[in-house]
Parts: C-alpha cells; sequence; structure tokens
C-alpha cells in the first residue's frame, strides 16, 4: 500500500502591484491627501486640548509636570510634522509617476500547498498579483 502524499498548507506573502493609470494616480493623490488633512485635523485639536491641560496644570501649581508635558507635546510635533513631510513628499511622488509603470501597492497573504519534493523557496517566495484599475491583469511566480 503507497503512503499518502505529505502536504501541508503555509502562508505566503503575495505583493500587489498597480499598473500606473490616470484614474489610479488621481485616486493615490486624493488617498494621501485626505491622510494630510486628517493630520492637520489630529494636529489641531491635539494643540487645543494640550492648551488647555497645560493652562489647567500651571493653574494646579504644577510646574515640573507642566514642563514635562510640554516636552512630550514638542516631541509629537516634531513626530506629527515629520509625518506630514513625508506624505506631501509622496503626493509629489505620486504627482511623478508615470503611465503604464509598476507601482508596489503592498503586501497580502495568501495561502500556498507544500508538498514532498517541491522547491520550498520557490512555493513561498516572489508571488505577484498585476493589477490595472482594480482589476486583475497578471499573477506571476505562482
Amino acid at each position: 500500500m503507497a503512503e499518502k502524499e505529505k502536504t501541508i498548507e503555509l502562508k505566503r506573502v503575495v505583493m500587489v502591484k498597480a499598473i500606473v493609470t490616470e484614474a489610479f494616480k488621481q485616486n493615490l493623490i486624493k488617498e494621501l491627501e485626505r491622510a494630510v488633512a486628517n493630520l492637520e485635523g489630529q494636529m489641531t485639536q491635539m494643540e487645543t486640548q494640550s492648551r488647555n491641560y497645560l493652562e489647567d496644570l500651571k493653574k494646579k501649581g504644577l510646574m515640573q509636570k507642566a514642563a514635562a508635558f510640554k516636552h512630550q507635546l514638542e516631541e509629537e510635533r516634531a513626530r506629527q510634522a515629520a509625518a506630514k513631510s513625508d506624505l506631501m513628499m509622496k503626493i509629489e511622488e505620486a504627482k511623478r509617476l508615470q503611465l503604464g509603470t509598476e507601482f508596489v501597492q503592498g503586501p497580502l497573504e495568501g495561502p500556498v500547498t507544500v508538498s514532498v519534493g517541491d522547491n520550498l523557496y520557490k512555493k513561498v517566495g516572489g508571488a505577484e498579483i498585476i493589477v490595472k484599475d482594480g482589476i486583475v491583469q497578471e499573477i506571476r511566480n505562482v
């Protein structure tokens, strides 16, 4: 009686790439601009709440706590300014994308079945899905 072939299902990373079209560029730019607007809204809200909290600490005479909070606030401002700068840079990069080129959108996880005798590295590595305006155009290295 022959031994049943052993298999196992693993998860692998599948990279999603989009073919750049005018519609893709516009959607990407809008998405990034929306992220900038959200960040600016958070920054404004943080400033208002922080100002009130800082004044409250000073009124209560908690100067050491106020100084520590002010330091934390400065660090958070710097972090958010860097995030905004990064988003603005990504907007400029998106505007310069060439039509017809591939843009890496990010990874997804997908299952793959591995059997005795398979090349593990070929099975779990390098799979890509190519999409154009949301429609799958090609699946590579499956």
